[in-house]
């Protein structure tokens, strides 16, 4: 998995991570952010590499679902861009960022 991808998993699961199972939240978290293997995340939780290689096919295509069906990752992309290309004139400085820092931390 590459350093893309990861970053694409870690915003989809900051947006819609709690609509994973704490089974899919744990594995997601095991894989990608400690990045683990599979056969090391199946040692730890005491499964089949297979059953957890499921688990996370079925969680990334829940995350990309949540996205296609909802937006919200889309949405904000399209205002954060727009507020960085707004002119200064149209919005200040001090409110931008106020923004900006608003959507990062969601």
């Amino acid at each position: 998995m590459n350093i893309e991808e990861r970053v694409r998993i870690a915003v989809l699961v900051k947006y819609y991570g709690k609509l994973l199972t704490e089974k899919q939240s744990t594995i997601i978290a095991m894989y990608v952010d400690n990045n683990l293997s599979l056969a090391e995340v199946s040692d730890e939780l005491g499964v089949s590499r297979q059953a957890v290689k499921d688990a996370l096919d079925k969680a990334l295509s829940s995350l990309e679902k949540y996205e296609q069906v909802l937006g919200f990752v889309a949405r904000d992309e399209k205002l954060k861009q727009t507020i960085e290309n707004k002119p200064l004139t149209n919005i200040d400085m001090a409110t931008r960022f106020e923004i900006l820092s608003i959507l990062e931390d969601n």
